[in-house]
Formats: structure tokens, C-alpha cells, sequence
């Protein structure tokens, strides 16, 4: 291993300690504010926002939230920005761990009527304790500002007010540095609140008739599936175009699998990945793909990956969907974050993750650069050590 240069560990050092400055006083304001510690809190406010990914790794935060205070009523709060945007309400729906969810939109906020509106009602319920679950790039401000919205809806007490991340030396960052995965790093924060938990549990609320449904789909498909069949998942879209792999490798890994394991393919993902389904779809054969992109619900897109060996898949939130179904993951990483971050939750994961680019990591052309220097071969060939550990 190369010796790491002093600069670097100076800058590395510097963003270390800025981060534990602007903590330090999160933490004095978080005193002044709400003094109070109460023990046995009657109802709780989670406040988390997010869409897919992000509500996946919170979820066993949730669940040791519920555990710790098993007597409680916790509410959720939570928004995943836009109304047609996948969050909570989707995947937590009926949950145990969660009484209520409170769900708002960017537009149920964007007057100063309204966020006057939000906070009136917030505060009819009387929340005795507000838990911060923070974003992985949520800064100085928006913390304090959520603190001092949560001193206006009235709660007695409140925590979770952490920065975990500085967008400073970021090349450095990511090229020196790896962090816990967001599931860990998350729980990290509760633990130093005296809540803690014995294992990582994901759990969600998946219909029997949910359960059939996949079950009749794979069937349907091939009638004679079992666990011994090797079934491989392939998320080829995302939410940001720079961190998507080019989708003629993943249509060339597709066929790759199909030729030498006569793997069956299925393409996963949202209405927005169909046209990349199809263009996997053209290089197999008709028997060995079938398509649910765009054809199910985000808790069936969850119970279908249970009957997959692997998932192959850009950094988006069906990753952590893998992770919480409990399979390996084949995930292909750009530059965006510090490394190890947003990486799925767990053991046997693949990651390939280029780093040491000669370019701007704030940049998204640099970004680019950096997943498609992932390289077909590359893929094929961790595809090939997985499948060998997955058949022995």
C-alpha cells in the first residue's frame, strides 16, 4: 500500500476537525434548546426525509427506536420531496415498528402560510421527544434550522442533530478515506444517545397477495424455477445520469451470464427503465428475460429480489432493496460519495469503485468518467467469483 502524503493527511485532518467544531456547537444549541431529558417519552417524532434509499437504511434505526422504546407512540415524519416520488409511505406502510407516518411534500411547504399551517398542526400533538435521523449531506444550517423547528412544534426534548460529511478536499476524500455504510453510520448516532441495538434488523410489510403475486410471476416465467436456478437481477437506471454504467455493458453482462451459466435475467427498476430493459432484453433469448421494470410496486420489487442469486446494479436505491431482501450485490460506484457510504448493507457485496481520477469530483462529467472506467471485464470477472461461491 502507498504511503499516504502528509498534505493529505493534513486536509484529511482539517475536515475531520471541522466537522467535530460545527458538531460541538450543534450540541451547545441542542443543550440550550431542550435541557429536558425525558426518559420514558409518550409519543415520538422521527423525522427523516428520503426516498428509497435512504428510507431503507433507516429503517433499522427505526426498528431500534421501536425496540428501545417499546412503550411509546413514534410517528414518522417524512417527505420524499415531490408528490410522484417513491418514500416512505410506499415501503413502511403498515409497519409494527411505526404508529403513524406524517407524509408532506415540497409543495405543502413552499409559503410562508403554509409552513405556519405545518408547524400549528405538528404542535396539536404533543410530542414529548423529536429524533433527528439526519441526512448523509445535511450541513450546519438545515440542522440548526430543524432543531429550532423542533423547539417550535413543542417537544420537550430532541437529538440526532449530527453532520456526518464535508464537501471539502473532497477528491482527497474519496480517495484516501472509506466510512461506515449509511445503515451503520446511522445507528452509530443513536448509540450515542444511549440506544442501542443487537442486530440490524430490516423488516417490511409484504402482503400474502403481494407474495403470491411474485410467486405466480416466476413461475409463470419459468415453471420449473427453484433455489438452484441461477436468477440474476439487473438495476441498469438511477435517479442522476452520471452514475449510471452505459447500458451496453449491462445489456454485454446480460448476455454474458445468459451464454456461459444460462443465467435467467431480470430487469428491474422503475417506468423510466424500460427502454434500458428492452435494449437487455434484444440480446438474450425470449426464455431467459423477463421485465418487471415499471410493472410493480416498490414492497414487489422487494419480494421478487428474494428469489434472485444476485443483483447487478448502479448505485441507486434498489441496492439497499438487495441488501434488506438479504442476496449479494454486484454494485457499480462513481465518484459522488466517500467510499463505503451508500454501499449495501451486509456481506458477500461486489463493489467496484474506481478512484484516483485526474479530474474535478465535483464535476458531473468527472463523475462519468469515473463509472464508466468500470470495465465490462471487470464485472464479468466478479460476476464469476460470486456465482463460484453462490454454487458450492
Amino acid at each position: 500500500m502507498n504511503k499516504i502524503p502528509l498534505i493529505v493527511k493534513i486536509q484529511i485532518s482539517l475536515v475531520n476537525l471541522w466537522i467535530k467544531w460545527l458538531n460541538f456547537w450543534l450540541k451547545i444549541f441542542n443543550n440550550i434548546l431542550f435541557f429536558r431529558k425525558i426518559n420514558n417519552p409518550r409519543d415520538i417524532l422521527i423525522y427523516k426525509i428520503g426516498n428509497i434509499g435512504d428510507i431503507i437504511c433507516a429503517t433499522p434505526s427505526f426498528i431500534a427506536i421501536r425496540r428501545f422504546y417499546s412503550g411509546s407512540k413514534i410517528t414518522l415524519l417524512t417527505s420524499p420531496g415531490k408528490r410522484n416520488a417513491i418514500g416512505a409511505k410506499e415501503l413502511l406502510g403498515g409497519v409494527w415498528y411505526l404508529d403513524k407516518m406524517k407524509i408532506y411534500y415540497a409543495d405543502d411547504i413552499d409559503s410562508l402560510d403554509k409552513k405556519k399551517k405545518f408547524i400549528k398542526d405538528l404542535r396539536s400533538n404533543n410530542y414529548d421527544l423529536f429524533i433527528q435521523i439526519p441526512d448523509d449531506l445535511a450541513n450546519f444550517r438545515t440542522l440548526l434550522r430543524n432543531m429550532i423547528f423542533a423547539k417550535f412544534i413543542g417537544v420537550k426534548s430532541a437529538f440526532g442533530f449530527k453532520i456526518r460529511t464535508a464537501q471539502s478536499f473532497k477528491k482527497i476524500q474519496v480517495d484516501y478515506t472509506a466510512q461506515k455504510t449509511e445503515v451503520e453510520s446511522l445507528l452509530e448516532i443513536l448509540k450515542e444517545n444511549e440506544i442501542k441495538m443487537k442486530n440490524v434488523e430490516f423488516d417490511f410489510n409484504i402482503s400474502e397477495e403481494q407474495k403470491n403475486k411474485i410467486k405466480k410471476l416466476i413461475k409463470n416465467k419459468w415453471n420449473n424455477w427453484d433455489k438452484k436456478n441461477l436468477i440474476v437481477a439487473i438495476s441498469s437506471g438511477g435517479k442522476r445520469e452520471s452514475n449510471q454504467w452505459p447500458i451496453e455493458r449491462f445489456a454485454g453482462i446480460a448476455k454474458y451470464l445468459q451464454d456461459k451459466y444460462n443465467a435467467k435475467i431480470i430487469a428491474v427498476g422503475g417506468k423510466d427503465d424500460v427502454w434500458r430493459a428492452e435494449i437487455i432484453k434484444s440480446e438474450l433469448g425470449e426464455e431467459n428475460i423477463l421485465i418487471t421494470a415499471g410493472e410493480l410496486d416498490i414492497l414487489e420489487t422487494l419480494e421478487l429480489l428474494k428469489y434472485c442469486s444476485f443483483l447487478i446494479s448502479n448505485s441507486t436505491g434498489i441496492i439497499h432493496l438487495a441488501a434488506a431482501a438479504g442476496i449479494p450485490v454486484v454494485g457499480l460506484y462513481s465518484i459522488r460519495d466517500v467510499f463505503g457510504r451508500w454501499f449495501p448493507y451486509g456481506r458477500n457485496h461486489k463493489i467496484l469503485f474506481h478512484k484516483f481520477i485526474n479530474c474535478d469530483y465535483m464535476d458531473e462529467k468527472c463523475i462519468k468518467i469515473s463509472i464508466d472506467s468500470v470495465t465490462i471485464n471487470g464485472v464479468e470477472e466478479t460476476c464469476d467469483n460470486l456465482i463460484r461461491k453462490i454454487l458450492l
